[in-house]
Order: structure tokens, then C-alpha cells, then sequence
């Protein structure tokens, strides 16, 4: 994607000598671009750029089912731009991980609304983690389903998921002390469970950085132990295929001591 591009586009629905349909109903320009980039959601870039958050709009860093993450340019610098689908057909799977959560009690639960609640959820549980310095991108500026953060970056390039690094047993242990230490601070100083922890959401810049928390949940949430669980379990699995020994007992472990944290608060 050139640069100029997707910035022009922008601008050019929005210059009033152009009628929108016009620019959207060209399909030679918009068929090279993602499906992401439709008529609402280059709205929203347009709302970020003339907020001054955003300059240009580059090279795709990732895409999913739920979102796709962008490199962009700041006045700051380089970021990344997650743009959540507000097509996505799993939007219903995110009630799961919002209803019980206390800090969204009162929602639109229509399909759009739903996803905007999904971003500004991922939004604060960025800010939750940054805060208590935990190692997660830096969250930036929000706009319904739009949400800026830090670029994570190895060697000039989009840092790797841990999924496909080729690492030595001795650093394969540590990172598994250091998934554990992130497992346990953001239990105990965050009072959040990842809930979708797994090789997929570590990306690795010299040192695991944790990402896609927008399904991280509140300790007191029902399912809180069940994903605490879940994510012990899957991120184990990853673990013990690099041919650690003991992860059961440490997950467990862990698992145990934070649970047990729960009922000491009730006392």
C-alpha cells in the first residue's frame, strides 16, 4: 500500500467537491485494499488523522478474524492501528468475556456496539497493564472500533509471535519464568485474567510483549477461574513441545497460589 494512498482516499471522501459514492463506487482504486477499509471505517481514520493521531496509513502488520493491525505514522513516530471488523461473525462470542465484567454493565448490545465495547475494552485493559508495567505495547488514542498503540518491532521488522521463534533451551526457560511472572502480576496488581493466553498473542523484541487482551476479564469475573485455567493449559502445551520439564507443576502451582488468593481476600 503506497502511503499517499489510503490518505488521499480519505481525504478525497471528505473534500465536498466529490460526492462520496463516488470515491467508494471506485472499484479499480478500493479493490487492492483490504476489506477493512469500508465506508465506516475510513470515517473513523479520518476522524483520528484530522485529531492529529494519525499522518499516514502503510503496510498491514496483521490480519484475524476479529481485526486487522496496521503500521502507521504519528508525529511521534511509527505505531500500529488495530481496526476491529464490525462484519465479524463471531461478534456474538464476545458477550462471553463482556457480560460479568463489572466495569460494562450497561452496553448497546446491538452488533456495532458490541464491538465498540470490545475496543474500549481492550483499550483499558492496555491501559490497566502499561500502567502497572507490564510488558504490553503502549495503548494510544481510541475511537470506537479503532484503536491506536505502540509498534512492536524486532530486528526493523513486526516483531514475531514466540510461535515461530527459533530459541535455545536456556532462553525458552526463561521465557517461560517470564510468561508465569506476566500470568501472576496481572492476576494479583492488575486483577485481570488474559483469557486467550497462547503462543499466538506473544510477540517476542528481544522479550516476550503480551497483546490481544481485549478479552482479558476481571478476577471477579464468573469465569475467571476457568480462563485462568484455560490459559495455564494452552500456554503449557506450547511449553512443553520446547521440551521444558515440570510447566505442569509450575502452571499448577501458580494456579493454585492465585485462586487461593481469592478466597483469602473474601475472608
Amino acid at each position: 500500500m503506497a502511503k499517499k494512498d489510503i490518505y488521499d482516499i480519505v481525504n478525497e471522501r471528505f473534500d465536498k467537491k466529490f460526492k462520496r459514492e463516488s470515491v467508494i463506487k471506485d472499484s479499480d482504486r478500493f479493490k487492492t485494499y483490504d476489506e477493512v477499509f469500508d465506508h465506516q471505517n475510513l470515517d473513523h481514520i479520518y476522524v483520528l488523522m484530522k485529531r492529529g493521531y494519525i499522518k499516514t496509513v502503510e503496510c498491514p502488520i496483521s490480519t484475524g478474524k476479529e481485526a486487522n493491525v496496521y503500521k502507521i505514522n504519528t508525529k511521534e513516530g511509527e505505531a500500529a492501528l488495530k481496526i476491529f471488523r464490525t462484519s465479524t461473525s463471531t461478534f456474538g462470542a464476545f458477550l462471553e468475556y463482556i457480560d460479568g465484567d463489572r466495569r460494562f454493565q450497561k452496553i448497546d448490545r446491538s452488533k456495532r456496539g458490541i464491538i465498540y465495547t470490545w475496543s474500549r475494552k481492550e483499550h483499558l485493559n492496555l491501559i490497566t497493564m502499561f500502567d502497572e508495567g507490564l510488558s504490553v505495547p503502549e495503548p494510544g488514542a481510541f475511537f470506537r472500533n479503532l484503536l491506536m498503540m505502540e509498534y512492536i518491532e524486532y530486528e526493523g521488522k513486526p516483531a514475531p509471535q514466540i510461535k515461530i521463534l527459533d530459541a535455545e533451551k536456556e532462553e525458552w526457560i526463561e521465557m517461560w519464568h517470564i510468561v508465569l511472572d506476566f500470568v501472576k502480576k496481572l492476576f494479583m496488581n492488575c486483577k485481570l485474567v488474559h483469557a486467550d493466553l497462547s503462543e499466538y498473542n506473544i510477540l517476542y523484541n528481544g522479550e516476550p510483549v503480551f497483546i490481544d487482551v481485549g478479552q482479558s476479564v476481571h478476577i471477579e469475573h464468573p469465569n475467571a477461574p476457568h480462563l485462568l485455567q484455560r490459559d495455564l493449559n494452552v500456554i503449557s502445551k506450547f511449553f512443553k513441545k520446547k521440551g521444558l520439564k515440570g510447566i505442569d507443576q509450575d502452571a499448577m502451582s501458580l494456579k493454585t497460589q492465585l485462586l487461593d488468593s481469592l478466597t483469602e481476600d473474601e475472608k
